[in-house]
């Protein structure tokens, strides 16, 4: 069973729906359940063939979903829960305890914004048996904050789903209504305070004087808000918001540069398909993107948060074409060199057997004959 705080359209839900995709190829009954109600991605899995549940939980106290979530491990009985992310990582410990069955969590990035997040791991972290990130950054993270011991934290690597090879981009642009001659910046992803779309804004203002434009393909709570901030920005003409785009491989054949100022980041898929498409990456000079940049090699990092210092790196990539284009092709070999998702599955799977093993061997009498199992 795969477990999420929700799964509305975002990079984590897409991930473990990708996991879960990879896992049934691999000969894995699976489900892939929520907390929260169920959202666009439960309809992608169950289409594909994938069963869902959501346990409809109204708010983050909601404590009955809890029992919910109990209900529906009864009904599914599996072997092993895997959850992601801190809402799901607490539940899903609960209720492995309460029922006897074995849990990993996950953790999916460095969070800076919600304190409490660090407690909730740390109080319940002991509860699992196995705890998966997808970089050695998080790694020592999660020991650090979390407390938890070295030898239960896996590194999986990521993966994506490597975009197919687009080169018409002159086609694209005109479809997208751009001018030959103009700097196209993309931004793709949730729409969320910790995103700082704002800043891509100020961006798209402190470069009006050059023909530019900012293509921000995403959707979510903070919508409502970059629309306002739009409607009094010098860069409304400038700025366009595509909404949710499944074809990202085609924006990135338009584009120039891609644009990540986060506050904080964990692998974004985003930023990985943008580097598996040779599109400069101008990112937050955060601890896992600064392991994904290899030393700048493969992304140009801004140690500060000013817009002016985004601005600038833009604007550097837009002066300096080789550059960017060998920043680009870097990005792109390294890119395809490592985010295999059959190894990610295969190293998943191997972290599950692992678990899976040594909860056997704690059950096996002292006459070392197996206990007996209807699994």
């Amino acid at each position: 069973m795969l477990l999420v705080t929700d799964l509305q359209r975002g990079g984590t839900p897409l991930r473990i729906a990708r996991l879960a995709s990879g896992l049934r190829e691999a000969g894995v009954d699976v489900c892939v359940g929520c907390l929260a109600p169920r959202g666009p991605v439960s309809e992608a899995l169950e289409r594909a063939g994938v069963p869902t549940f959501a346990c409809e939980a109204k708010h983050p106290r909601d404590f009955g979903a809890l029992f919910r979530l109990a209900d529906y491990v009864r009904r599914f009985r599996p072997d092993l829960i895997h959850a992601t992310l801190t809402h799901a990582n607490v539940a899903a410990r609960l209720v492995g305890l309460y029922l006897r069955i074995p849990v990993i969590t996950s953790t999916a990035t460095i969070e800076v914004e919600r304190r409490w997040h660090r407690w909730a791991e740390r109080l319940t972290g002991r509860l699992d048996h196995g705890h998966i990130v997808n970089s050695n950054t998080l790694a020592e993270h999660v020991a650090r904050t979390f407390r938890l011991p070295r030898g239960r934290i896996h590194v999986v690597p990521p993966s994506i789903e490597l975009p197919p090879c687009c080169d018409q981009r002159t086609q694209v642009r005109a479809t997208l209504g751009l001018a030959a001659q103009e700097f196209v910046v993309l931004w793709a992803g949730r729409f969320d305070p910790v995103k700082r779309l704002d800043l891509v804004i100020q961006c798209a203002e402190a470069l009006r004087d050059v023909p530019a434009r900012f293509l921000l393909a995403g959707d979510g709570p903070e919508r409502p808000r970059i629309e306002q901030l739009l409607t009094r920005s010098s860069a409304a003409g400038t700025v366009h918001l595509l909404g949710w785009r499944d074809d990202l491989d085609v924006l990135m054949a338009a584009a120039d540069a891609f644009l990540l100022p986060s506050r904080t980041e964990g692998m974004p898929n985003a930023v990985l398909q943008a580097m598996a498409a040779g599109l400069p990456v101008v990112a937050s000079d955060t601890p896992t993107l600064r392991e994904l940049a290899g030393g700048g090699e493969r992304i140009c990092l801004v140690p500060r948060d000013q817009p002016k210092a985004f601005a600038d790196a833009l604007l550097a990539l837009r002066a300096e074409p080789q550059r960017a284009a060998e920043l680009g092709q870097r990005a792109a070999a390294w890119a395809r060199e490592h985010l295999n998702p059959r190894e990610t599955v295969a190293a998943t799977l191997r972290v599950y057997r692992s678990v899976l093993s040594a909860r056997c061997r704690a059950a096996q009498p002292a006459s070392g004959r197996a206990p007996h199992t209807d699994r």
